[in-house]
C-alpha cells in the first residue's frame, strides 16, 4: 500500500481495492469534519451575536435608568410648583396636609 505521489495526483489510489472497500467511511468522517467545522462557525456567529445583545441591553438599562431620573426630578412636588410659579399660572400649592376620611 504504497503509493506516490504520481498516484495520489492521477487519480489511481481511487481505484484501488482498499479504497472501493473503505469509500463509504470516508465519506461518513469527511461529512462529520464539514458538519463539525459549519457547527464551530455557527456558535461563533450566535456568540457575537449574543454579545451584541447584551451590549444593546446595557445601553437601554442605562437610557431607563437616566429617563426615570429625570422623570423623578421632574415630578417632584418642588419642581412642579416652580414650573408654574414661572409660567405664571395662579395655582397655589396646598399648605395644609390632606385628611383621611375613615
Amino acid at each position: 500500500m504504497k503509493y506516490s505521489l504520481k498516484d495520489i495526483l492521477s487519480g489511481n489510489v481511487l481505484s484501488q481495492d482498499w479504497f472501493k472497500s473503505k469509500y463509504k467511511l470516508i465519506v461518513m468522517i469527511s461529512v462529520l469534519i464539514f458538519l463539525y467545522i459549519y457547527s464551530g462557525y455557527q456558535s461563533q456567529r450566535q456568540q457575537r451575536a449574543l454579545n451584541d445583545l447584551q451590549k444593546e441591553l446595557l445601553d437601554v438599562q442605562m437610557t431607563r435608568m437616566t429617563v426615570n431620573s429625570e422623570l423623578m426630578d421632574k415630578s417632584r412636588q418642588s419642581s412642579i410648583s416652580a414650573l408654574l410659579q414661572a409660567k405664571g399660572s395662579e395655582v397655589k400649592e396646598n399648605k395644609t396636609p390632606a385628611i383621611r376620611i375613615q
